[in-house]
């Protein structure tokens, strides 16, 4: 499913949530909904109220950004991610589920494909309970945060090697 197919159903999905629910569906909601489903990665609200406000003609506050990301999480069309000590906004539409690397150094995530995980994660049996959808996450070291670990192990090693 492409980008424009994943936010016209996001679009169609919020709008018979807002019809069930008795709420109104304004352009704020859509447009919030239209940044959240374009980007690939999870984002948090202080990102999505900046950006809303350079990229749109209307400007939406940061109360409206939150109030309706707890609507789109109620609704089903985002889930928290928390990572350290931020909360982050994600779209829900990846059936497969998300598998997420998080360098502990740098702090940079990255997103893997594995389906050998996915499978395996997919044919798990829970007693009494069903899931929806899932996210991995797996802390480590990214290579450029490694290599610039050993660079300076190898400094320190000579050193002392040099004070011998």
């Amino acid at each position: 499913m492409d980008k424009a197919d994943s936010i016209s159903t996001a679009r169609q999905n919020l709008s018979d949530y807002l019809r069930l629910n008795s709420l109104r569906n304004t352009q704020e909601r859509n447009l919030l909904l239209d940044a959240i489903y374009s980007t690939d990665t999870a984002v948090s609200a202080e990102e999505l109220s900046r950006q809303m406000s350079k990229e749109s003609r209307t400007r939406i506050s940061r109360a409206t950004v939150y109030n309706n990301l707890k609507l789109f999480e109620d609704a089903g069309l985002v889930r928290k991610v928390f990572l350290d000590d931020r909360v982050l906004f994600e779209r829900t539409d990846r059936s497969k589920g998300v598998i997420r690397l998080v360098c502990g150094s740098c702090g940079k995530t990255t997103e893997m494909n594995n389906d050998k995980v996915r499978r395996q994660i997919m044919e798990m049996r829970t007693r009494r309970f069903n899931s929806t959808s899932w996210v991995l996450t797996v802390y480590g070291m990214c290579s450029k945060c490694a290599s610039d670990l050993r660079k300076k192990q190898s400094k320190l090693n000579k050193i002392h090697k040099d004070k011998k």
